[in-house]
């Protein structure tokens, strides 16, 4: 029974639901349903980004692990930064926190901004 409660924790559950979200946000569901293949050839080169001029409703599953792992690191780095600022009596340990936390955000954002940029060029 002490198994049933840990594994089925709220803080389980949460991050199940949080993983769950981002994977249907950054695009599984298109990539279960569709099952695009990872790269395509355009012009005997291999890409990995469909570009907007060729089609700007898809995407490869590349495009989508780049999502998922972007979006989960802005997630992290969205609960390291919940952690570090709350109460702690180890300052130096939160304020490496915030500043990991503030470089996932920014990092995953700033990617994020560069993959649109490449896929609309």
């Amino acid at each position: 029974m002490q198994v049933y409660r840990s594994i089925f924790s709220k803080r389980f559950i949460s991050y199940l639901a949080a993983i769950l979200a981002i994977f249907l946000t950054s695009g599984g569901l298109y990539v279960v349903i569709m099952r695009p293949s990872a790269a395509i050839t355009i012009s005997n080169s291999i890409e990995f980004l469909i570009r907007a001029s060729v089609s700007s409703m898809s995407m490869t599953t590349t495009e989508f692990i780049a999502a998922f792992f972007l979006t989960l690191a802005g997630a992290a780095g969205f609960i390291l930064l919940d952690r570090s600022l709350r109460r702690s009596f180890d300052i130096n340990s939160s304020k490496m926190q915030y500043l990991l936390a503030i470089s996932l955000v920014v990092l995953s954002v700033l990617v994020f901004e560069v993959l649109i940029k490449a896929k609309m060029t």
